[in-house]
């Protein structure tokens, strides 16, 4: 069965790339407007504040199978945590005053794989740089927030932040307390693996401290666009909660 799974994701992932950008779907929303994201859009010049705990999105490739549609997907998007927060009026000037943390699927060694860093920041080396939201998408970045506990963010990114010198892999899979969970020395709890991808990383993080399922259609896999669509962001109590297009 196992081997039967990494082929199938061989193929996922091969065919992705072709694409330009997986899992079957059974509830994806459809486009149109009666699916049509509620959101908030950031207006130029005004102040924008990045708190942490929130969770940065770029949509992926609505092709995918088992994604949620989002309008303007390309590729397999992106999803960060904020850990430290920020406000400024230019949003490379905001980003690059935040500290998130992230998988990335890059070649670089095992303790950048899962790292710490600016929400932007310019560098010659693979492992400084990430401009995964800087502005060439600009209009098509998203701010998700949940109106949380500040007891609750602290342990969400505490969670994220000890899975740092794990690795990036499409091979890893939603961990759940039901899930015959037997701890070892890679484990310390239920929730924590040893291998992730962005949004993957993201929606443990959420889960473990809240329960809350930020995965709409509830596929094998998770994808930033499934982040982006979760009813969780619709009907926020707070005017600053929700989702923010930037």
């Amino acid at each position: 069965m196992k081997r039967f799974r990494q082929h199938w994701l061989l193929i996922f992932m091969v065919l992705a790339t072709a694409l330009g950008g997986c899992n079957s779907d059974k509830t994806s929303p459809k486009a149109g407007p009666e699916n049509q994201l509620l959101l908030q859009n950031a207006v130029e010049g005004q102040l924008i504040e990045l708190k942490p705990g929130d969770i940065l999105v770029r949509p992926n490739l609505n092709l995918l199978p088992g994604s949620a549609f989002v309008p303007n997907g390309s590729g397999f998007g992106h999803a960060a945590l904020v850990v430290k927060g920020y406000a400024h009026q230019n949003i490379d000037s905001l980003l690059a005053g935040v500290q998130i943390i992230e998988s990335i699927a890059k070649d670089v060694p095992r303790g950048f794989q899962i790292r710490q860093i600016s929400g932007y920041s310019r560098h010659r080396l693979t492992i400084l740089n990430n401009v995964n939201f800087g502005s060439k998408y600009s209009g098509n970045r998203y701010r998700l927030r949940l109106e949380l506990s500040e007891a609750q963010i602290d342990s969400i990114i505490a969670f994220a932040m000890k899975q740092r010198n794990d690795l990036s892999s499409w091979n890893a899979s939603k961990r759940f307390p039901d899930s015959n969970f037997v701890p070892d020395s890679l484990y310390a709890n239920w929730a924590d693996n040893n291998t992730w991808y962005c949004s993957l990383l993201v929606w443990q993080a959420i889960y473990y401290v809240t329960k809350i399922d930020l995965d709409p259609n509830g596929g094998y896999m998770v994808y930033p666009n499934d982040l982006i669509s979760s009813p969780y962001f619709d009907a926020q109590p707070a005017a600053e909660t929700g989702r923010l297009r930037f």
